[in-house]
């Protein structure tokens, strides 16, 4: 649920480090929860109830899956109406549309992100639909 602050929550998973787009969030529109692991990301889902989520991938190797963003992504079924977004190396296209090929997101920008290309979608995804 939403705090009585009517601002939509945005949830940020960023285990990527050398960045911090909370500034772009908080103008954009959003109350904003960060997590530096999907793990995390996943319990704090729990309580929360994100109109964003914004996570990096990055390439791990399992056995069994892409990323670790696969179970974020799976549990994100639950938010219907919750908006997806992957930030990415590029040097890790093709590991990206496979996971993307499981789990579909609603955007991806190419890391280091352009905040003029980031400020855009946040402020499309903040309005009320």
């Amino acid at each position: 649920m939403h705090p009585p602050n009517d601002r939509p929550w945005l949830l940020a998973i960023q285990e990527i480090p050398g960045y911090n787009h909370r500034p772009l969030y908080e103008r954009a529109g959003f109350q904003v929860a960060i997590e530096y692991s999907v793990r995390r990301a996943l319990a704090r889902l729990k309580t929360l109830v994100p109109q964003v989520i914004v996570a990096d991938f990055s390439k791990r190797h399992f056995h069994d899956r892409v990323s670790n963003l696969e179970s974020l992504l799976a549990a994100c079924n639950r938010f219907p109406s919750a908006r997806v977004l992957i930030l990415h190396d590029p040097a890790h296209e093709s590991d990206l549309a496979q996971l993307l090929a499981r789990c579909p997101a609603d955007a991806t920008l190419p890391l280091p992100v352009q905040d003029t290309a980031l400020m855009q979608l946040l402020e499309r995804w903040a309005r009320p639909t």
